[in-house]
């Protein structure tokens, strides 16, 4: 996509006559993107009650939206009340693939935002380019050593060849909610969630059979996951000791044993009747509706299901296999190189406060996000916030075996392919080599043109 960006400047340099009209709409587009930037300012300035005189603007583009968009909004206001040099102004992106599209076009236009929200894919774009600051070079006038203070899974995820160059955002993992009160009326300890795949088949199968009308038909069905989801495949994938792609030998295990059993779970719950798989939130809504018990989501699910919920629920590690691995999910911030030192310093100011101790901590607490600080689990704010509410606590007992997915410039395309093929999986029902062995082969096709 930079590329062709990029090609696209060159083409309005070497043909000057073809490519005019482009030139003008690109010009006509900066223009009213920095008008529509001066006013949005003044109607931000004005509705946190702040003068921004001399003050320098730092633009943060980002993706929360709903109950998360609320909690960002918040905590951008106050930073911006709590001091008097710099102003961040949020704007919300609506969507993550709006956002990595707008950057992209953004550098072409040269006007790139002052920090973003971005995947690895794209920072790892940004760096080859040479349009982001290198953390590293930040924390080099630090006095404290933050570095040593992020969850070390989130610290490795954001360094590239030993340099930090995106700092840990909005992490997530994936969990296991439970119905407490249709554990009680089956008759299971609703403190003893399933702890691996085979109690979770075990669990499921007692529960669709205890509820089980007298006709046959199920009014209640053990566990829900999405049709064709990657994030837990993922995640079994490695809790049965496999392997995602190799990224030096371009090769990818999805058709090995791991994979096949990965991918086999799930099929043969279906295949019984004591799971479903919907599209979308439907076993989401399932779960609210007391149509399925469990169901496997994200954490971050918690905020937008839980004021619909009118029963005792629960929330648990994501149940294990040969192992209790899990996969992050979740972008990062990058800080742009925009040439305006002062801009820099005022992301970076943002970036320290916003992942400071206390603010980490209320952050996660609010929005069930990941903090980037250990500090941050054992601060007073969080162990005050997990008194009251159990159900935070679960997500973090994971951080000790997540990984992440690689950081490919290819591989939202591969994550596009899997998806076809685990839900024609999904559909079809078949033995998981039928789909698993095709969908290997393509995958490493798309790892041989690679460029990373």
């Amino acid at each position: 996509m930079l590329k062709r960006f990029l090609g696209l400047r060159m083409l309005i340099r070497e043909q000057p006559e073809s490519a005019f009209l482009v030139g003008v709409i690109l010009l006509w587009l900066v223009t009213i993107v920095e008008i529509m930037h001066d006013d949005a300012d003044k109607r931000a300035a004005a509705m946190s009650g702040i003068e921004l005189g001399t003050r320098t603007e730092v633009v943060f583009w980002h993706a929360m939206g709903g109950p998360l968009g609320v909690v960002m909004d918040d905590l951008i206001v106050r930073f911006n009340k709590e001091q008097s040099k710099y102003f961040v102004r949020g704007v919300g992106m609506g969507s993550y693939d709006t956002l990595d599209k707008k950057i992209l076009a953004s550098i072409v236009a040269k006007s790139a935002p002052d920090i973003s929200q971005n995947y690895e894919t794209l920072t790892k774009k940004l760096i080859k380019a040479k349009k982001i600051v290198c953390i590293d070079d930040l924390l080099a006038s630090e006095t404290e050593d933050i570095k040593a203070d992020i969850i070390p899974v989130l610290l490795r995820n954001n360094t590239y060849n030993g340099r930090l160059w995106s700092f840990p955002f909005n992490k997530s993992v994936p969990v296991l909610y439970y119905n407490k009160d249709l554990f009680r009326k089956a008759g299971l300890d609703p403190e003893m969630p399933p702890r691996n795949l085979d109690q979770l088949a075990s669990y499921a199968r007692h529960i669709t059979g205890f509820f089980r009308k007298g006709n046959g038909e199920a009014a209640v069905i053990g566990f829900g996951t999405g049709k064709g989801n990657i994030w837990t495949f993922l995640c079994r994938l490695l809790q049965f000791n496999g392997k995602m792609v190799d990224e030096i030998e371009k090769k990818s295990f999805f058709d090995e044993e791991p994979a096949r059993k990965a991918l086999g779970v799930i099929l043969d719950m279906v295949e019984e009747g004591i799971a479903v798989e919907g599209q979308g939130f439907d076993h989401q809504n399932d779960f609210k509706s007391q149509r399925v018990a469990m169901i496997e989501n994200s954490i971050v699910s918690k905020v937008f299901m839980e004021a619909g919920i009118k029963f005792d629920f629960g929330v648990a590690p994501l149940p294990g296999a040969a192992t209790n691995a899990i996969v992050l999910s979740g972008t990062n911030i990058n800080i742009f190189n925009n040439g305006n030192p002062e801009k820099v310093k005022g992301a970076w100011e943002f970036v320290k406060w916003f992942t400071s101790t206390d603010i980490g901590a209320e952050w996660s607490v609010r929005t069930t996000y990941i903090p980037v600080r250990r500090s941050s689990l054992k601060s007073r704010f969080f162990l005050d916030a997990m008194k009251k509410d159990p159900n935070i606590a679960p997500p973090y007992v994971q951080l000790d075996y997540a990984y992440f997915e690689p950081r490919l410039s290819c591989w939202f395309e591969i994550r596009d392919l899997m998806a076809d093929f685990l839900e024609e999986a999904s559909i079809e029902r078949g033995p998981p080599g039928k789909y698993l062995t095709k969908m290997n082969q393509e995958i490493e096709g798309i790892l041989r043109h690679a460029t990373d």
